[in-house]
């Protein structure tokens, strides 16, 4: 197995694709002594194997864990503040934004895609659930969010319908979208914002529950969701199979427009969601929402470990990929460190993470797929 999410094996690319793909793509015999005993060997072999080498998609998001241990230890002899509970709380709920969007993203560039509008999305999002919330409309809180959560399925599903009918790069599409969805979020809003929300839209962006922030319980709950779909599901084994050698799982049976368009309005719901909950954050919506919230998206991910150019992803990578994020963020701020030098790191560590990945899976001879 070439990657693991949260829960268990996750990732398939060209050298080990999901069983279903397999028996179609092989079309061995049921009673094929070779495939039996190939079988047999192959399960040999496993026990005889440690276990870093029978699980070594946990080694990509492992290996963040030292440099962020040694981060936040970096972070504490500077300023003790970093582990007042008031920062750790504020650090959590920073980072539900970067899950939630990391999520979404995770599961395009399994497929072999990308998506630059999601920072775009997430203004638009947060601009007409802020419009619904402030409009008077009975159960505005439920109101506003399903309107987030459709408003970004609805630019998942345009920029999913660009990439499989009209086959335009995906680099393409989003970066078109990245500017016309921003514009519809100034269509919406202006250059005006609003203000003041009840209190059961904050819930999302403010609460608490046992004194843990509900926009992170929010974010680790869709990370589960997401996990299970590419781990415990036929979309998922399916996603990582077209994102991993599209014309093999296409002479498999699988129709890849459809996994395809799904990974998008999977991508774009999620970042629906994340700008509602941004505007609960924040008691505000406006049409600068989100910006360069789409790399942030891009690196948690890749940080990860998840392959930037499909058939491999890690959820649990992503995780620690906005942890580590999350905390170096903050961790400038209590250094007292110039916005611009944050926005120097988070683009250096996007290069340098690609290239380290690009180096690994070359040596395991996997790049360029």
């Amino acid at each position: 197995m070439l990657g693991w999410c949260a829960v268990g094996p996750l990732a398939y690319g060209t050298h080990d694709r999901p069983s279903e793909i397999r028996e179609m793509t092989n079309a061995r015999m049921p009673g094929d002594p070779g495939a039996d005993g190939q079988r047999a060997a192959s399960a040999a072999a496993g026990r005889d194997l440690g276990f870093w080498q029978r699980n070594p998609g946990l080694i990509p998001p492992m290996g963040l864990l030292v440099p962020l241990v040694l981060l936040a230890v970096l972070i504490y002899l500077v300023n003790p503040v970093f582990l007042d509970s008031r920062n750790l709380f504020n650090v959590f709920r920073q980072i539900a934004i970067f899950l939630v969007l990391g999520a979404g993203m995770t599961v395009v560039i399994a497929a072999r895609g990308i998506d630059l509008s999601v920072g775009s999305t997430v203004a638009l999002s947060a601009c007409v659930a802020g419009v619904i919330v402030k409009s008077g409309a009975p159960f505005p809180a439920v109101l506003a969010i399903a309107a987030a959560l459709g408003v970004g399925a609805a630019v998942g599903a345009v920029n999913g319908f660009a990439v499989t009918r009209f086959r335009v790069p995906p680099l393409i599409v989003t970066l078109g979208a990245l500017t016309a969805v921003r514009g519809l979020a100034y269509l919406v809003m202006g250059s005006n914002q609003v203000r003041g929300f009840p209190d059961s839209f904050l819930w999302i962006g403010q609460g608490r529950v046992f004194g843990l922030p509900v926009a992170g319980l929010i974010a680790v709950v869709v990370l589960l969701l997401v996990a299970y779909l590419m781990n415990g599901t036929r979309f998922g084994k399916y996603i990582l199979a077209v994102g991993g050698d599209r014309s093999a799982a296409i002479r498999a049976g699988i129709h890849d427009e459809r996994y395809e368009m799904g990974a998008y309005v999977i991508c774009g719901t999620l970042a629906g969601l994340a700008g509602a909950m941004l505007a609960a954050r924040l008691d505000a919506a406006q049409a600068v929402l989100g910006a360069t919230m789409e790399l942030h998206a891009i690196a948690v991910v890749v940080l990860g470990g998840t392959y930037l150019f499909g058939g491999y992803a890690t959820l649990l990578g992503t995780f620690l990929g906005a942890v580590f994020l999350g905390v170096a963020e903050n961790g400038l701020l209590l250094m007292n460190v110039p916005f611009y030098w944050q926005q120097i790191v988070i683009g250096s560590a996007l290069v340098i993470a690609v290239a380290i990945q690009l180096l690994r899976f070359r040596r395991q001879g996997m790049a360029g797929r």
